[in-house]
C-alpha cells in the first residue's frame, strides 16, 4: 500500500515537471474551496478568497485539480477552475499592475456595462482582493487575475496599503466589533469567508480584519499567545481572550475541538450552527452548559509569539 502512495506521488510530480505547471497562482473566485483530496465529494478544509496569492505544488495525475500551499501555509487541493496559474515573469507583473483593492462590503460586484444591460463579471465578498486601474465617476475600474475587467463601486472598495494601515491595532474593542460584524453568518466546517465560517476560521478572520494572522485550526491557535485561565475564573479574562474546548485525558493531555471568543460580562462568541453569543453564566438565557463542560482554558494572542504574524503587505 505505501509502495502504491509513492509511486502515485512520484508519478504525480513526474507529470507536474513534464507538464511544466507554472508554479505560482492566483484566486480569482470569490470564494475558493480548498479540499483534503482532489474530488468534490472530499472534505473542506478551508477556504481561500479572491485575489489570494497561492504556491502549486503539484497537479492531480487524474483529474484538473491542484495541490496547493496559501499564505499561511496551509495545504489543500483546488479545482484548477478557481484560479489563474502563472509563471514568476507573469506572477510578478500582476503584483505591480494598477492599485491593489479591499473589498470592505459584505456582498459586491464587479459589473460590465452594455448598452442596455450591466453584466454581472464576477461577485465579490468581504476581503476580496483585485486590482484598480482608475476612478471613473462613482466606480474603479478594476481588472481580476484571469483578466476579466469592470467596474466596482467606490464605496465598496478601500486602498488595501490604506487598508493595512487602519486595521494593524488587535485591541479588545476593534477585535470584538469585527465579532459582532459576524454575528449571523451560518456556520460552515472549512469556511472562512463572510459565505459560512466553521469556529476556528471565525476567531482567524476576526484577528486577520485587525492585523494578526493566526494559524488556521483551533489545536493550532491553541498553542499561540500567553495562558490566562484554566479554572473558570472569568475575571482574568478579557475581550478579545481565545477560549478552547475539547476534551481532558486522564493523562493530562487534552484535545482541542473548538475556540470561541471572550465578549466579557462572562460571554463569549463562538461559530456553532451560526455565529452567535453564548454565556458561562448558569443564569444568563445564553448559558450554553455543553461547553462550559468541556472548557479547556483561555489564551491572550500576542504578536510576535509562536506563529502569530503581522497581516503582511503583498509583494
Amino acid at each position: 500500500m505505501k509502495i502504491n502512495i509513492l509511486l502515485l506521488s512520484l508519478m504525480s510530480q513526474f507529470c507536474f515537471s513534464q507538464n511544466k505547471v507554472k508554479p505560482f497562482g492566483i484566486i480569482h473566485v470569490s470564494v475558493a474551496n480548498i479540499r483534503s483530496q482532489p474530488a468534490q465529494a472530499a472534505e473542506m478544509s478551508t477556504q481561500a478568497l479572491l485575489g489570494t496569492r497561492i504556491k502549486l505544488i503539484e497537479k492531480s495525475s487524474t483529474n484538473n485539480w491542484y495541490y496547493i500551499e496559501l499564505p499561511d501555509h496551509y495545504r489543500g487541493w483546488v479545482e484548477a477552475g478557481s484560479i489563474t496559474r502563472l509563471d514568476s515573469v507573469e506572477y510578478n507583473k500582476y503584483n505591480q499592475l494598477g492599485k491593489e483593492l479591499i473589498v470592505v462590503k459584505n456582498h459586491s460586484q464587479v459589473v460590465k456595462f452594455g448598452k442596455k444591460t450591466e453584466e454581472i463579471i464576477s461577485e465579490l465578498v468581504w476581503h476580496n482582493r483585485i486590482k484598480g486601474f482608475e476612478r471613473k465617476g462613482p466606480y474603479w475600474y478594476v481588472q481580476l487575475a484571469d483578466g476579466s475587467k469592470g467596474y466596482v463601486k467606490k464605496n465598496e472598495v478601500e486602498l488595501y496599503e490604506n487598508w493595512l494601515k487602519k486595521h494593524n491595532s488587535p485591541f479588545s474593542e476593534s477585535l470584538i466589533q469585527t465579532a459582532h460584524q459576524l454575528m449571523g453568518i451560518p456556520y460552515l466546517w472549512g469556511g472562512t469567508s463572510i459565505k459560512g465560517l466553521d469556529c476556528s476560521g471565525f476567531t482567524k478572520t476576526i484577528f486577520h480584519n485587525n492585523g494578526l494572522e493566526l494559524p488556521r485550526d483551533a489545536s493550532q491557535q491553541a498553542i499561540e499567545g500567553i495562558l490566562i485561565d484554566s479554572v473558570r475564573n472569568w475575571n482574568q479574562l478579557k475581550a478579545g481572550d481565545l477560549l478552547f474546548f475539547g476534551e481532558k485525558r486522564p493523562n493530562g493531555t487534552y484535545k482541542v475541538v473548538h475556540v470561541g471568543i471572550w465578549e466579557g460580562l462572562q460571554n463569549y462568541i463562538h461559530a456553532s450552527d451560526r455565529t452567535r453569543r453564548s454565556s458561562m453564566n448558569p443564569n444568563s438565557v445564553d448559558y450554553d452548559a455543553y461547553n462550559w463542560n468541556r472548557y479547556l482554558f483561555a489564551r491572550r494572542i500576542k504578536v510576535a509569539q509562536n506563529n502569530v504574524q503581522w497581516v503582511k503587505k503583498l509583494p
